[in-house]
């Protein structure tokens, strides 16, 4: 079982991909501002982080710059869900540290392979 930090100021997007993370067995917690983020994943070290592009009080970008400059969370996989088809933001996400970039709404197949491929003993 993984802990999955869902990053996005959308409750229905992060309630969304809590239970789709719940149904294939994992645990998940919800983080509706970006700019508390980091401080959620220092207390409660998810394997995995789902965040979003658009965020009012601390975008994507910025967040993946937050959590890849802190020693504790530089190797956290980060997955940006967007429903942005910006080629550039999505670019400069993966170029920030981001592992992987997938369009909203999340397939809960693709959630599976991706869980599987990024938090080991998955």
């Amino acid at each position: 079982m993984a802990r999955v930090l869902v990053v996005d100021d959308e409750y229905s997007f992060a309630e969304f991909a809590k239970l789709l993370l719940e149904g294939l067995g994992h645990a998940a917690l919800i983080c509706l501002d970006g700019s508390k983020a980091v401080d959620m994943a220092l207390i409660h070290r998810p394997e995995l982080i789902i965040l979003d592009l658009n965020m009012e009080e601390l975008d994507g970008l910025d967040l993946i710059a937050q959590l890849k400059a802190r020693e504790e969370t530089k190797n956290i996989p980060l997955i940006l869900a967007s429903s942005s088809t910006d080629k550039a933001d999505r670019a400069e996400a993966l170029k920030r540290g981001a592992v992987y970039s997938i369009l909203k709404p999340i397939q809960k197949e693709t959630l599976k392979l991706l869980i599987d491929r990024l938090v080991p003993g998955q």
